[in-house]
C-alpha cells in the first residue's frame, strides 16, 4: 500500500536540515512528543554531502490484545535506516520492526523530501510503502493492517511537526 504526506514547518529548508541532523534533537523530540516511548540513536555517519543513519524508535503501543494474547509493546519498535543527500534534500529511509517475527512480515520504505516555500517556509513531503506479507487465509486482513500502521505512522509524523518548529525556534535560531 502506497502512503503520502505533506506537511509545512514554520522554517526555512536550512534550518529543517540542520533542526533534523543536530544531535541535540533526539533528546528534544522525545522529551515533547506525545508518541514516542523511546528514541535512539545507535549510528550516525557522515560521508560528504550524506548521512548515514540506524535509529530505535518505540512508540506507545496501539492494541494491547490480540484475541487473548497480549501484545508486547516491542511489537511496535522499529528501527529507521536512512540516507540523507544534502544536495537532493531527500532521506531514503526503511523502517524495520525489531521483532523478527513482525520483520518477516512487514516491508516500510520511503523517501521523505525538504522544498522551500518561501517566507521562512518547508515543505516535507513523505512518500511511503507499508507492505504485509501475510499467509493466505490472513491475505484478506493485510489491507486493514496496512491502514492501521499507516495511520499510526503518520501520527508519528503529525506529532513532530509542533517539536520540530519549537526545536527550530528554540535552538537552531538561538544565538
Amino acid at each position: 500500500m502506497r502512503f503520502g504526506k505533506q506537511q509545512r514547518i514554520q522554517g526555512t529548508v536550512d534550518e529543517v536540515e540542520r533542526a533534523l541532523l543536530d544531535e541535540r534533537y533526539f533528546p528534544f523530540l522525545l522529551q515533547h512528543h506525545g508518541v514516542l516511548l523511546e528514541l535512539q540513536p545507535l549510528e550516525v555517519k557522515v560521508d560528504g554531502d550524506r548521512v548515514h543513519r540506524r535509529v530505535r524508535y518505540r512508540p506507545k503501543p496501539v492494541i494491547a490484545t490480540i484475541g487473548t494474547k497480549k501484545v508486547p509493546p516491542e511489537w511496535f519498535a522499529f528501527i529507521e535506516t536512512s540516507t540523507y543527500d544534502k544536495r537532493k534534500k531527500e532521506l531514503a529511509f526503511t523502517n524495520t520492526p525489531t521483532s523478527q517475527t513482525i520483520s518477516k512480515m512487514m516491508v516500510n520504505t520511503g523517501v521523505l523530501r525538504l522544498r522551500d516555500l518561501g517566507n521562512g517556509q518547508t515543505e516535507r513531503t513523505m512518500d511511503g510503502e507499508i507492505s504485509l506479507k501475510l499467509p493466505f487465509l490472513l491475505k484478506a486482513v493485510a489491507f486493514i493492517g496496512e491502514k492501521v500502521i499507516e495511520s499510526e505512522g503518520l501520527k508519528i509524523l503529525d506529532n513532530e511537526v509542533p517539536v520540530l518548529n519549537r526545536f527550530i525556534a528554540e535552538v537552531i535560531r538561538a544565538k
